[in-house]
């Protein structure tokens, strides 16, 4: 057999970690439009919001905007995740603002959420308030495999109380990740269980970790021994997969595109 090229060896990688990261800064998970029917001036201030989050966004992570007088006022958050490299946190907001002027135009109440970022505006002030109204749901459409489907379920739990936990420190600023093993016995590899929460930075730490806490408690009801899961909010959000999906992510650590999988996409409570 050919031994492997030293520009081979250099590119592999990269090409994992591309891999782990396919579209996630670009691809929204779910988009709302609400509220139809906006005025000129209403609809000017949602373009100003959105033209000032973005920039600021990508130069700091999070932006809050303001712009109109009443009753045109327009309020609106742009946030990327905490972990995320800053190249992706700039086509992320981007990518969101392109979404909502042009899916959400006429809308004066819209968010979008992707992997990496989110962005909302609101004829209503929301902001400082924790927000559990919208409510998504996204969870693998297939069970875990190679170990005991209860031994999983309550590794994950364990998971995913300290992850709510954590999220409610505030020296977190809104965003905790931890993982956890089980299984391994009789020579079968171990399962990996990784976990986040994340939190809009508007909203108290102490208000973060309440958020992230009542997310997790609907794990039980849609996500029982899934592959992974995610439940959503406007303030924050909660997940697992057995695969690494937050950063930093090396090259061995490239998820199993099957581990992915299919989704099932729940909607409730809709603003």
């Amino acid at each position: 057999m050919a031994s492997s090229s030293p520009l081979l060896l250099l590119v592999l990688p990269l090409l994992l970690l591309m891999a782990a990261r396919p579209s996630a800064a670009v691809d929204p998970i779910a988009t709302d439009c609400s509220k139809n029917g906006t005025s000129a001036q209403t609809q000017s201030s949602i373009d100003a919001v959105l033209a000032s989050l973005v920039p600021r966004t990508s130069a700091s992570y999070y932006a809050t905007a303001t712009a109109g007088k009443s009753p045109s006022t327009i309020y609106g958050l742009a946030q990327c995740r905490g972990d995320v490299p800053k190249q992706d946190c700039a086509l992320c907001i981007a990518a969101a603002e392109q979404e909502l002027s042009s899916s959400c135009r006429g809308s004066v109440d819209a968010r979008v959420f992707y992997d990496y970022c989110l962005l909302r505006y609101s004829d209503a002030n929301f902001l400082g308030l924790p927000d559990t109204g919208y409510t998504l749901i996204l969870l693998n459409t297939q069970n875990a495999t190679g170990v005991d489907l209860a031994a999983f379920d309550r590794a994950q739990t364990k998971l995913m109380s300290r992850v709510a936990a954590e999220a409610g420190e505030a020296s977190r600023k809104g965003l905790a990740t931890d993982t956890t093993k089980l299984g391994g016995g009789g020579g079968a590899a171990k399962t990996t269980i990784y976990g986040l929460g994340w939190c809009t930075r508007d909203i108290t730490a102490a208000d973060c970790g309440l958020c992230v806490a009542q997310a997790v408690a609907e794990f039980p009801n849609y996500c029982r021994y899934r592959r992974g899961c995610r439940v959503i909010y406007s303030s924050c959000m909660a997940r697992y997969e057995v695969y690494p999906f937050f950063f930093p992510i090396d090259g061995s650590e490239a998820p199993d595109q099957d581990q992915a999988g299919h989704q099932d996409k729940i909607i409730l409570n809709h603003p």
